[in-house]
């Protein structure tokens, strides 16, 4: 009976727009008065309220608040956009909320998006690709009787 409740609360959970980042330290803050000109790269998370021009790679996560803008592309395996973007994005997982825009296009293996948000680029989902590659062709079969004994 307590199996059942967890994967309930999981599940409600997955439903609620949480990701792995949510439980990630966050390491860098860039502010809602900061303008920065350039590309940031790295191993950490991190969350940008100000403005960026220039490109994002961050190996573990980057969140974008409700003021923030990018100018330039975003890469990292887990990506929360509140804010605006000006550019490509490619992530494992995205969670676009209903503050959120981009323009551009994206990549992942995962997409949400809440009512409200803009979006206006072409997507293309990995996993659905890779899937069908691993998808074969139909086949002929030849189905033969066995062959009964003598005496039957």
């Amino acid at each position: 009976m307590k199996r059942k409740k967890v994967m309930i609360k999981e599940e409600k959970k997955r439903d609620a727009g949480v990701s792995k980042l949510d439980s990630m330290r966050i390491n860098t803050i860039i502010g809602n008065d900061i303008v920065f000109k350039g590309d940031l790269s790295g191993d950490s998370v991190i969350r940008i309220d100000g403005r960026v021009e220039g490109n994002i790679s961050l190996k573990q996560g980057i969140i974008l608040g409700e003021k923030a803008f990018v100018e330039g592309n975003m890469e990292s395996d887990y990506i929360i956009l509140f804010g605006h973007i000006k550019g490509n994005i490619k992530s494992k997982e995205i969670i676009l909320k209903s503050t959120g825009t981009v323009e551009g296009d994206i990549v992942t293996d995962a997409l949400e998006i809440e009512m409200g948000s803009r979006y206006n680029g072409n997507l293309k989902i990995s996993q659905i690709e890779s899937a069908k590659e691993t998808i074969q062709e139909p086949r002929t079969v030849e189905i033969h009787p066995i062959n009964k004994k003598a005496n039957e």
